[in-house]
Parts: C-alpha cells; structure tokens; sequence
C-alpha cells in the first residue's frame, strides 16, 4: 500500500484493464474512504454510482453503438472554455501528438485514429466504473469542486492499491443513456466517468505520461 504521497505521483490514466474486478470489500472501504472528503457546510452533494457486470456490458453496448451511429454528444456541461487559452491548447496538443506515438497512430492513420477514440467509448475495457454526479436542479461552480474531491480521493485510493483508472468526461456525453441503465439517477447531472481495475501487464498504452510543468512554473510563494 502507497503512502498518500506516493499514490500521488503513481496516478496516471490507464487506458488498459484486466478483467478481473475488484473485490466488493476492496470497494466498499474505498468508497466509505473517498466519502470523508470535505464539501461546503457538510452538504455532501454527490451521489456515486458502481456499474459493474451485465450492467456495464449492456452501458457500452449503448456507448459504442451511438459513437458507431456518429450520434452527438448531449453533456450536461461544458467541461472546458471555447476557445482555450492557448499554453492550454499546446499542451492537450502535445498530450494527444504524444499518445498517438505511444500508441504507433500515424497523422494520416484515420482508422487507428478512429479506432483511439472508440475506445473512450468502450470505456477502455474496464470491469468496472464509477459515475460520480450531483443534484441535476442544484450545483454550482463550488459543487463540482466538491464532488471532485471524493473523485480525487478514489482514484488516488485505487493508485495507493496498485490498481489504476482514467478519469473521462467522454463517458458523460450521453446522460440519456445513463439514466437509463443507471436506476435512480433520473435528477442526475453526471459530472464524469471513472473506469477503474487492474492496468494490463505489458500494456504500450499504459506507459504512456504526458510531461508535467515544473514547479516553478505554476507555484508561487508570496512573504
């Protein structure tokens, strides 16, 4: 088990699971864990879905046949700002340039290409995923803040464990089809999705780390 520090710099997206779940007791601690993260006056916003099993088999059914259909994307929210600014945009740039490298996906490689973002959409063949969401008529900026919080702490709670996922906002764009394979999640705006499990032995794409700025760049100290 990593120290939280260490679980700190071990996080990584995996974008390759085995199939073996994850134990319910494994689970359950982690989730009782993640829920003593801090929101505003205690109010305690999210609500946290587990899909696992033929549940999750018949929710990527859906997903791949939408992305197949080229169906759009509906998201409950805008996760970025259009446009972005632009040391953000050389950045996402340079993380996508980088992981179609890992990955052997050539500039005019469309099938691969296409192929690289199905895979979003199969959820990257986890066994299992987390949904973390909030009150669809109630949240505001400090909300989100507060539901990412308890999605930090379980993915660092699953680094910690050896164990992997990769945090997805693609999983969230079709909120019709989760409230519809997610029982009682009707009043439900999905904030993102969470595949989580074992990273695949000898996986290309999990060697994959985007470069990290420096310390200096983005921490300041002021006496």
């Amino acid at each position: 088990m990593l120290n939280a520090i260490d679980a700190m710099k071990a996080r990584r997206s995996i974008r390759e699971f085995e199939s073996t779940p994850v134990s319910m007791e494994v689970i359950r601690n982690l989730v009782e864990a993640a829920g003593c993260a801090p929101s505003s006056k205690n109010t305690q916003p999210w609500k946290l879905f587990l899909i696992q099993g033929a549940a999750l088999a018949a929710l990527r059914a859906d997903y791949l046949a939408a992305f197949d259909a080229s169906t759009p994307g509906a998201p409950q929210y805008s996760y970025s700002p259009n446009p972005l600014p632009q040391s953000w945009t050389l950045r996402a740039r340079d993380c996508g340039l980088g992981l179609f490298k890992q990955k052997g996906i050539g500039r005019e490689d469309k099938d691969k290409r296409r192929a690289h973002d199905r895979a979003n959409f199969e959820f990257f063949g986890a066994p299992q995923m987390f949904f973390i969401g909030t009150e669809e008529s109630s949240y505001s900026y400090g909300t989100f803040m507060d539901c990412g919080f308890v999605f930090d702490n379980l993915m660092l709670g699953l680094a910690a464990q050896g164990l992997g996922s990769c945090p997805q906002f693609s999983a969230v764009v079709y909120p019709e089809l989760l409230k519809k394979h997610l029982p009682g999640s009707e009043n439900t705006l999905f904030i993102a999705g969470l595949p989580f499990g074992t990273p695949k032995a000898d996986s290309v794409v999990n060697g994959f780390q985007p470069v990290r700025l420096a310390i200096d760049e983005w921490f300041q100290v002021v006496e």
